[in-house]
């Protein structure tokens, strides 16, 4: 076999369970079952940390969040940090991204601007700010999506973190703008624009917050048109090796799956999980600025964060998602044809992945943000190599971080230095604990100080609190519902005390190294 092609199929907010091969035996995904029917199945690969834009930069550095920059959505990757795809691309891959990337910012709000600390007048900028390369200015802003609204025939500066063939996707449902906004527009040819609540055709049936009935239809919605993109570069007849990212802005809510994809699953047929009866508002044993972040949900259910929903509006929004995914998996299976057709299926890794999960009915709760309940940052993987004959499920704990040394090491190219993960196919891959990073929602506290640190590991989840002594410890073994929290309880203080020094050296062993030194002392 000579160098592989990859075909990396990625989604939007999709929990590992929202799948028929991680054992959901409602939810239709019968060609993304197929791909995992002959390939591997990896049952406890995790985020690196639970947030669309930071897990999408570990995915592609193979890096953690606090080290390769993008801690939190708002702060764009680096141009100068190195991706996967700008590896293969100078190994003479041809490189290609169709639908999200979220790379940069999407949103042309600015954040509250940083203030400088302790007493009297502030540094002379650009001494303001203890690093003055900060990641602003127009090569920054090339994800922002009002300026695709504004112009949506406008140039991407190429390659863009690595990719030298791009077709963007920016926005999530039927909201979606980027160079999708000008092939709708061709599409429609003077036809109104079908998109958004305004152009619906109302809620549908009863009443649940972030839905509504898409006049978009099936042919014109943002999942046939990063399918068609992706069939399109598969066509292409260069006889060069290729990586091609398709990724899907859907399952991400608002939920609006176009013509029958809105019907397909009928809410009454869609069990609550087991927390469900048991909501995070109720909860006394979470600093307030986590309960806060819930509280703040309430206010705006049609915005970004988190927030309870009674238990039939929760079942809608669950059959929405399921069938914004079935949707997916019909385009996956017409990706997989074209595949096909090219004639290169012999010699194309196939892999299928999630940036990240969604709450979808846990402990009462939706969307993202929060507490890092299991639903949430664990997400699937599938790894359908050529070369690896038959079907396997593995049991190794993997991070985002693995993600692109997997691919580099796949593809019989090394890892640059200071990439932080590691093959998850080499013979003598460790059971690692996972870390995961999380900056939370400064607004949510008066201080600030809302990040989190959680700690996977031989069957348990810890996780860590800024600026307070309480926490969280399951046994997800005896408790995978996360619904009896271990944290103050004396009789695990001994295993709390073993996995805060696990979550200490796994902080220590995955410190920068990408910095070297210029001399030997």
């Amino acid at each position: 076999m000579s160098r592989p092609n990859f075909l990396v199929i990625m989604t939007d907010q999709q929990r590992a369970d929202h799948l028929g091969c991680y054992g959901n035996d409602i939810l239709r995904t019968p060609r993304i079952d197929a791909l995992a029917a002959r390939g591997t199945r990896f049952d406890r690969f995790y985020v690196a940390n639970p947030i669309c834009q930071p897990n999408r930069a570990a995915l592609a550095t193979g890096q953690l969040t606090s080290v390769n920059g993008c801690r939190q959505n708002g702060i764009p990757l680096g141009l100068d940090c190195t991706t996967y795809a700008d590896v293969l691309r100078a190994a003479g891959y041809r490189t290609g991204l169709v639908g999200k990337a979220h790379f940069q910012n999407v949103s042309p709000v600015p954040a509250r601007p940083a203030v400088p600390g302790g007493e009297g007048e502030a540094p002379p900028e650009p001494f303001d700010l203890a690093r003055r390369s900060q990641r602003r200015g127009p090569e920054y802003e090339q994800e922002i999506r009002s300026r695709w609204i504004d112009d949506p025939d406008r140039d991407v500066p190429l390659p863009h973190y690595g990719f030298d063939h791009l077709r963007l996707c920016i926005g999530h449902g039927d909201q979606v703008e980027g160079h999708y906004s000008g092939w709708l527009r061709d599409r429609l040819d003077g036809a109104p624009d079908p998109r958004g609540r305004a152009a619906s055709a109302g809620n549908g049936l009863g009443d649940a917050p972030q839905v509504w009935r898409t006049s978009v239809p099936e042919a014109l919605y943002p999942t046939a048109y990063v399918g068609e993109e992706a069939c399109r570069f598969l066509q292409h007849p260069s006889d060069d090796p290729f990586l091609l990212l398709a990724s899907f802005p859907d399952p991400h809510h608002p939920f609006t799956p176009p013509g029958r994809y809105f019907d397909m699953y009928d809410p009454a047929d869609i069990p609550l999980p087991e927390s469900f009866g048991h909501p995070t508002a109720a909860r006394t044993d979470l600093p307030r600025h986590i309960r806060r972040v819930y509280e703040i949900g309430a206010e705006n259910p049609d915005a970004y964060w988190p927030f309870h929903s009674d238990a039939e509006a929760t079942r809608r929004m669950i059959a929405l998602n399921y069938g914004a995914i079935t949707m997916i998996d019909d385009w996956v299976g017409r990706i997989l044809d074209a595949l096909e057709q090219s004639g290169k299926v012999e010699n194309t890794v196939v892999v299928f992945m999630s940036d990240h999960g969604d709450y979808m009915g846990d402990h009462g709760t939706v969307l993202k943000h929060g507490l890092h309940s299991h639903g949430l940052i664990r997400v699937p993987l599938i790894w359908a190599d050529p070369r690896r004959a038959g079907a396997s499920v593995s049991s190794l704990q993997g991070s985002a971080i693995d993600f692109a040394p997997t691919l580099l090491q796949s593809a019989g190219i090394a890892c640059p230095v200071g990439m932080q993960g590691r093959d998850l196919f080499a013979p003598d891959a460790a059971d690692l604990p996972v870390l995961i990073e999380d900056a939370g929602l400064a607004f949510a506290s008066d201080d600030g100080l809302t990040a989190s640190r959680t700690l996977v590991h031989e069957g348990w989840r810890m996780t860590v609190f800024e600026g307070s002594d309480l926490g969280e410890l399951y046994d997800l073994g005896a408790d995978p519902s996360e619904l009896s929290n271990l944290w103050a309880d004396p009789a695990f203080s001994a295993r709390k005390a073993d996995l805060m020094q696990q979550l200490v050296l796994r902080q220590i062993a995955l410190r920068d190294t990408s910095l070297q030194p210029t001399h030997q002392a």
